[in-house]
């Protein structure tokens, strides 16, 4: 999937951002910077160009917002588009704003028009939301499923790869609290990133 010299930009919210602004080459403390070392380290023969595109607090709708200045600018080959945590967490924390609400007929509409601006990137990848809860019925858990069904449903209808990231925290949740690595279960801190990092790894064909 990815190759020699490619530009691989990763695009998101908190959980890709992850304090880039005080990072090495703004890569971040998370995910991000976990696969730019097991390439540096085990793909030692290539070059790659990894971008860390992620904003904290943004939804899809901010994510739109600046697809063409910080996505589609850095030219990138591959794109890993990680949102929509925010589009359901802002239906929890801020019940007395609910114009930062982002519906599902909204991201819908949010992830069919990044899909559709970037028909040039050769590989585009979109990555469900997750929510560190193994209790299937906590309302946030549930409404974080119905938002990961609508980016799927994008993907499956515009012919994109999709991961399934809720299903990479799953396997860990059969063992252990997600509030054991996260107490917010929503930005997946160390161990968390290395879930992400390896799944994406994966889907590289890399993992």
């Amino acid at each position: 999937m990815i190759a020699n010299k490619d530009t691989i930009l990763f695009a998101g919210d908190s959980t890709t951002d992850a304090d880039k602004k005080a990072t090495f080459m703004e890569l971040g403390n998370g995910y991000v910077r976990l696969i730019f070392h097991f390439l540096r380290a085990f793909r030692p023969e290539n070059k790659y160009h990894l971008v860390n595109a992620g904003v904290s607090g943004n939804t899809s709708r901010d994510l739109l917002a600046r697809w063409e200045q910080d996505v589609l600018a850095k030219k990138p080959d591959v794109v890993f588009c990680m949102i929509g945590i925010n589009d359901v967490w802002r239906h929890f924390d801020t019940f007395e704003k609910e114009e930062y609400y982002v519906s599902l007929e909204e991201y819908e509409r949010n992830l069919e028009e990044m899909a559709e601006r970037s028909k040039e990137v050769r590989e585009f990848v979109f990555v469900s939301p997750f929510f560190m809860e193994g209790n299937r019925t906590d309302a946030m858990r549930q409404m974080t499923e119905r938002y990961a069904a609508v980016m799927k449903r994008v993907a499956d209808r515009r012919g994109l790869r999709f991961v399934d990231m809720q299903a990479a925290f799953d396997k860990f949740l059969q063992h252990r609290s997600g509030i054991s690595i996260s107490c917010d279960r929503v930005h997946p801190g160390d161990t968390g990133s290395m879930i992400i990092a390896r799944r994406l790894l994966e889907e590289m064909n890399i993992g």
